[in-house]
């Protein structure tokens, strides 16, 4: 008996989707509302032991600003 041919099935590329994220509009806090009003803010990495004195002066130069 003669062998079945076999049909070889061409593997195809995988796409992967990509989802965008899209932010509902109104969605979270208020611009303007936070710790720091309307102003940008940027993260940055501090020591430890530093922290709570940095965020004395910030709170300070934030109050001595608002004051002018």
């Amino acid at each position: 008996m003669p062998k079945k041919s076999v049909k070889k099935s061409a593997k195809k590329a995988v796409k992967k989707s990509v989802k965008k994220v899209t932010r509902k509009v109104g969605a979270g806090r208020p611009s303007g509302s936070g710790k720091y009003g309307g102003c940008e803010t940027k993260v940055i990495r501090v020591p430890v032991f530093l922290e709570r004195e940095i965020q004395e002066f910030a709170i300070q130069k934030l109050k001595s600003e608002k004051s002018k």
